[in-house]
């Protein structure tokens, strides 16, 4: 082991030090969850749940495998705080449905076209208006908490692998899953490619330069309220075109501006 191995290492034992160095970033994952939760959920909760995330990262992480902490922290905290609010049960089943329904409407509509549906297309299709299908995206958006936690799992023959596994670096994983993620990968990158401008725009803005919504509306010319409603649209169509995927249909074809 290398020193600097060795001082990696050392750090991730000791975990009144591991606290210290990434509390802000703790906080500033569960700043942005906050945002999409209702007020019943304790802040304070969110990062008491990020704390036990890092630190069972910490115990998961191998120093041998070419993956920063960093990364993998970050992965194993916002994962520790979707887990609480899953466990915590605070969607109404009202809302619930309205997703549900949501995602069946692209679905459906993506499969009969062969192309990403438009809003007007997906109102006329639900039989409402187009202020009251927006009206349904901003209920929906408390549950567009999109990132590798909150994807599907990888199945591989018997077993589950998940998207996190496969970062730790665990020398147990066979080659079988290996594969089953380079094809979850594969079907995300195609659902990202068929997005339609905007929401690709905004995707890219907000989960890789990560503005807030205030900053991409800016960037987008919208307002902050519209940029929610597109960024709820975008995770149904993620969502939709995933499920396609995991069931063996045929997924659309290209991109829409």
């Amino acid at each position: 082991m290398s020193l600097a191995s060795y001082d990696a290492h050392a750090s991730l034992q000791d975990p009144e030090a591991l606290l210290k160095e990434y509390l802000p970033m703790i906080k500033y994952h569960a700043d942005q969850l906050m945002r999409r939760t209702p007020a019943s959920i304790e802040l304070d909760d969110m990062i008491d749940a990020g704390v036990l995330g890092l630190l069972d990262g910490a115990q998961r992480f191998d120093t041998s495998k070419d993956v920063l902490f960093k990364t993998f922290a970050a992965y194993r905290v916002r994962g520790a705080m979707i887990d609480y609010l899953r466990a915590f049960d605070w969607m109404p089943r009202g809302l619930r449905d309205t997703s549900k329904s949501l995602q069946g409407a692209f679905q459906e509509l993506e499969q009969r076209f062969g192309r990403p549906a438009e809003e007007s297309e997906i109102a006329e299709f639900l039989e409402m208006d187009l202020e009251t299908y927006r009206q349904k995206l901003d209920q929906v958006r408390s549950m567009s908490v999109v990132y590798f936690d909150d994807l599907p799992t990888v199945n591989s023959s018997d077993d589950e692998l998940h998207v996190l596994d496969i970062i730790a670096g665990d020398a147990s994983l066979m080659p079988e899953h290996q594969t089953a993620m380079g094809q979850f990968v594969e079907k995300l990158a195609q659902a990202i490619e068929i997005l339609p401008k905007k929401e690709a725009v905004l995707l890219s803005l907000y989960y890789y330069e990560e503005l807030n919504m205030k900053e991409v509306a800016l960037v987008l010319g919208l307002t902050e309220s519209r940029v929610s409603q597109v960024h709820s649209q975008m995770v149904m169509r993620l969502r939709s075109h995933l499920s396609l995927s995991a069931d063996g249909q045929t997924t659309v074809r290209k991109r829409r501006a």
